[in-house]
């Protein structure tokens, strides 16, 4: 083999295809189905391989291959391929079949590592394809391995830390301003890391979103908001509680059956206990799919949030579909209308459309007395913000909520904004 791939000193490319959702296939439809699906796909694989190729199993449902005297643009065409005859939907026993492949690619000339190297290296790239998105290719890189090597010991920390109970949720208040009553909490997560200390998701979450650990971790966030949802029932408090969800666990083919029996752990606590948030970017990028995810919610009686709402390109169409319960405007425009006309006209402009499209608004990032005055006077009540509460821990937020509703107060003291707001003076031109 070591031969052939340096013939000539020829290019040759050694390449590990591992199955995506392979596992999920031998689930729903058996392991007669699943080696069937193995069948089919070295099959494509093999039609789409160029001359002095060669191909074998290698693992349950792994291929390698090997390939020489082609340049770099035509062995990613041949991938290319290889993966488009994969992703052709196929029939068994009139069960529609689709397959996808991450794929690890070695290029190897005659100064290139053994060809056994050269296959280990193909299987780390193949290993970070498969992390990165299914269905992709990712072409080893000495450098990048080990940037990879360190975001998987990062990985791997994030999981002993979900298993020694060192993350945990905090909450904050999402209220109604002209009522002054809490209509409800967020829930963000936290981890407390032993040597670290306490840090935030941004610290953490970046890590894993394109992983299947976020849809652990997003697992146990839903499971712990139901069940503190719980507590506070039975301590005379019946609040709900959101929880943000990442594209890739949505996306998972069984969230709509894991969120129902999260929410038969807690039969009480009713419908709408639980909403969940989704980016805009994601309601619309992945628009079909979240169509389908909001209506399954919907029926399970949980509520969906299109949250950040402005930071993307959102569609009238898209958001007329899709059947949201509440939208939330992002907080960098309600941080700056005050001081910029433009967040203003932004803000007033998008009230205007979800009071026409008949949906909630909620106000993020309210921080003083002028923003919620200003809101009033442009009718959205609902927000959240550090100018509210900040977010605190399940314990707490019993006597807070207590405390609001007696006399409501913002963070700095001052009584909460009047029913009747008097409508702010216009702002001056932006510089």
């Amino acid at each position: 083999m070591a031969d052939w791939a340096r013939s000539g000193k020829r290019l040759a490319a050694v390449c590990y295809l591992d199955i995506d959702r392979f596992r999920d296939l031998n689930d729903r439809h058996g392991m007669v189905a699943g080696n069937a699906a193995l069948e089919e796909v070295a099959r494509r694989i093999q039609a789409n391989l160029p001359r002095e190729s060669v191909m074998a199993r290698v693992g349950g449902d792994e291929f390698a291959a090997v390939f020489a005297g082609l340049g770099t643009s035509q062995c990613a065409q041949v991938l290319e391929s290889i993966q488009n005859a994969l992703a052709v939907p196929w029939t068994w026993r009139d069960q529609v079949v689709s397959l996808d492949a991450s794929v690890g690619a070695m290029l190897l000339d005659s100064n290139g590592p053994p060809p056994e190297t050269a296959l280990r290296q193909a299987q780390h790239a193949a290993f970070f394809a498969k992390r990165a998105s299914d269905g992709k290719v990712h072409y080893f890189d000495a450098p990048q391995a080990r940037a990879d090597e360190q975001v998987v010991r990062e990985r791997q920390r994030i999981q002993e830390g979900l298993v020694q109970d060192e993350f945990f949720l905090v909450y904050q208040p999402k209220v109604d301003m002209q009522r002054g009553v809490v209509v409800g909490v967020e829930a963000l997560i936290r981890w407390q890391h032993p040597e670290r200390g306490l840090l935030p998701p941004v610290q953490f979450v970046p890590l894993i979103e394109d992983d299947a650990l976020v849809e652990q971790v997003g697992d146990w966030a839903i499971g712990t908001a139901l069940w503190q949802a719980h507590q506070w029932r039975l301590a005379g408090l019946q609040i709900s509680v959101s929880v943000n969800v990442a594209p890739r666990h949505m996306m998972r083919w069984d969230f709509v059956d894991r969120l129902a029996r999260h929410l038969s752990q807690f039969p009480k606590l009713g419908a709408g206990m639980l909403e969940l948030e989704l980016l805009e970017t994601t309601a619309i990028s992945q628009f079909a799919n979240v169509a389908l995810f909001v209506e399954a919610c919907k029926a399970l009686g949980v509520g969906v949030t299109i949250d950040d709402f402005g930071t993307g390109y959102s569609s009238l169409t898209y958001l007329r579909q899709l059947p949201v319960s509440a939208v939330k405007i992002d907080q960098s425009f309600v941080r700056g209308m005050l001081d910029n006309a433009q967040d203003r006209a932004i803000v007033q402009g998008i009230l205007a459309l979800l009071q026409a499209l008949g949906l909630t608004a909620v106000a993020e990032g309210v921080e003083t007395l002028g923003q919620g005055e200003a809101l009033l006077a442009m009718g959205c009540t609902l927000a959240q913000g550090y100018g509210i509460a900040m977010p605190m821990a399940a314990k707490d937020v019993l006597k807070w909520v207590g405390e609001f509703e007696k006399a409501p107060l913002w963070g700095n003291g001052t009584a909460v904004v009047p029913a009747v707001a008097t409508p702010p003076a216009p702002l001056p031109p932006a510089a």
